[in-house]
């Protein structure tokens, strides 16, 4: 069992390819009904102790796919959370694919757990990324981190057209530390 095989078999039932994905999955929770999620999830789980003796970069890839279709239950998040013991390269693999899925859970990740330079990375996401959800995310995950520069960037975003993005401009703004 590889993770490869079993994302070809992903790629083959949702009819789609990684990079049609991103233009394609629509809203999503589709997903959740993929039947082989066991098999995804064990191979996730051998690619991650992989990746703790030695960083492969196609590995690495693979996960961060297996990480944007598992967006909706989070499991492969909280594994790579849990297990991946130097997250610091894949997270930066994450965070510069082209999977908004990825990289809003990365974000997710850096508010939460210690990884080298997350301040700089979460800031650096907020600064270049085009999808608004990423960057409410790295937002969010940035107020945890480092709240005054959270709300110093929140400001640029109070009369954003998304009113979601707005919210969280609100919010972190209005929060006291």
């Amino acid at each position: 069992m590889s993770l490869e095989t079993e994302l070809a078999k992903f790629w083959d039932w949702a009819n789609m390819t990684p990079d049609t994905y991103t233009e394609e999955r629509g809203l999503g929770e589709w997903e959740i009904d993929y039947p082989g999620w066991d098999e995804l999830y064990k191979a996730a789980d051998l690619v991650i102790e992989l990746l703790n003796k030695e960083f492969n970069h196609d590995l690495a890839q693979q996960l961060v796919f297996v990480l944007a279709i598992d967006n909706e239950s989070e499991t492969i998040l909280q594994k790579v959370d849990d297990k991946l013991e130097s997250k610091l390269r894949f997270v930066k693999k994450a965070l510069n694919s082209n999977q908004p899925q990825a990289r809003w859970q990365m974000a997710e990740l850096l508010g939460r757990t210690e990884v080298e330079d997350r301040e700089k990375l979460l800031v650096n996401l907020i600064n270049r990324d085009k999808d608004k959800y990423v960057i409410r995310r790295a937002l969010m995950s940035l107020e945890k981190v480092n709240h005054t520069k959270a709300a110093e960037f929140a400001k640029s975003y109070l009369k954003d057209p998304d009113p979601f993005m707005k919210l969280v401009a609100k919010e972190i703004i209005k929060k006291k530390v």
